[in-house]
């Protein structure tokens, strides 16, 4: 298999050399190397023959910069990669969902420890009340989480794929939220619907770090189906899209620590001491703006898809937390229930607008809620096994 323009065996010829045509020149040559072998020049004229067989395919990038200075050292280096085949992303999803069927992690697994005292860390170090400290403690936790995951990413890619897969299971056991969502929405509804309203407040205070002054079981059923559709957003599909899309668990990390970010230095402070957190929240709405729309799409696949669309069209925009307002304006769509409306919190009636179309949500709305969620994470099992057949054609 001569490379383009070159004779049999000959990876580039003597008047290219002289001219440097192809002084910008790269190619990716499949050379097969048998096990144990190191990488020789005899192996490239091996693939440029086509004469090897039954050996280990390796991708070897060869770069010619050497074409204008003739006589120059030939340089060529493997490429590990680190990135999974799709087979192997949905076999470690599958068992990490069993795992945690099975072992449940608690309710704040050491990950979500860790990224929490980073950032209180970051802010009491670095806090000096502007947006340019804060720009500043942002790439400090990003650094601090990202630079190990892709440190121990290539450690684990050069070891063995299954240190890799390993290393991808353990991160997805410690940050997927699905199965601990549905416990706590199952448990919800339950209560809802003996009737103990005082027992459904308390739990929804804890699962949410914020409850409601009185227990109406109208408002304690809109507030747990939004905080449900919020975290099986924030804490399973939106995880799931960056671990098809960023090798091995780098988009896992990268996502969750900048939620925590946002959440601990913007959503969850009084309005003047915003300006610290102001960045992480952007970084993190930039970072969650595909995900969020694909999480809406998903609702309306599995859900009231007409619904679903109008009403992420024509009410997210009223929302006044941006960072989540299309996921619960399509999810509240998607099961045609009415979410939103005035709550008890803080002393007071809080307004809010109105989300999705239909009746009122009640504990029926917090049982079709869960068959949608279940739906939803189904949708997104079939898309993991579409990514292996377009990776296996």
């Amino acid at each position: 298999m001569p490379l383009p323009g070159e004779g049999r065996g000959k990876p580039l010829s003597e008047e290219k050399r002289r001219d440097g045509e192809a002084a910008t020149g790269d190619f990716l040559i499949a050379a097969s190397v048998p096990r144990g072998e190191p990488l020789c020049l005899s192996h490239l004229r091996e693939a440029c023959r086509g004469d090897a067989q039954d050996a280990r395919l390796a991708v070897v990038h060869v770069r010619t910069p050497f074409a204008r200075r003739p006589g120059a050292s030939f340089a060529a280096r493997i490429i590990p990669s680190s990135r999974r085949h799709a087979s192997v992303s949905l076999l470690v999803l599958l068992i990490a969902l069993l795992a945690q069927h099975t072992y449940p992690p608690p309710a704040r697994p050491p990950l979500l420890r860790l990224y929490g005292r980073l950032c209180l860390a970051i802010r009491q170090k670095f806090d000096a009340g502007d947006r340019n400290s804060g720009i500043f403690g942002w790439v400090v936790l990003m650094t601090a989480v990202l630079v190990p995951a892709i440190f121990l990413t290539m450690l684990a890619a050069r070891i063995h794929p299954a240190a890799l897969a390993l290393l991808d299971l353990a991160v997805l056991y410690g940050s997927l939220r699905f199965l601990a969502t549905m416990r706590e929405l199952s448990a919800l509804e339950k209560s809802l619907r003996a009737g103990d309203t005082r027992s459904a407040l308390s739990m929804l205070g804890e699962w949410q770090g914020q409850g409601l002054d009185d227990a109406d079981a109208g408002a304690l059923a809109r507030v747990a189906a939004e905080h449900a559709l919020r975290e099986a957003h924030q804490g399973t599909f939106a995880l799931l899209f960056w671990f098809l899309v960023l090798p091995g668990p780098v988009g896992v990390v990268l996502y969750a620590a900048s939620l925590r970010a946002a959440r601990a230095w913007e959503h969850r402070v009084e309005p003047h001491e915003r300006d610290f957190g102001w960045f992480a929240g952007v970084a993190f709405m930039l970072l969650d703006w595909i995900p969020q729309r694909v999480s809406a799409f998903a609702f309306a696949i599995v859900g009231d898809f007409e619904d679903a669309l109008f009403s992420w069209r024509t009410q997210a925009a009223s929302w006044p937390r941006r960072e989540e307002a299309v996921v619960l304006a399509a999810g509240a769509g998607a099961l045609k229930v009415r979410l939103g409306e005035p709550i008890p919190a803080g002393g007071a009636w809080v307004p809010r607008p109105t989300l999705g179309v239909g009746d009122m949500a009640g504990e029926d709305a917090l049982a079709s809620l869960e068959g949608l969620l279940w739906r939803c994470l189904v949708l997104w099992v079939v898309v993991y096994l579409l990514a292996v057949v377009l990776q296996m054609r």
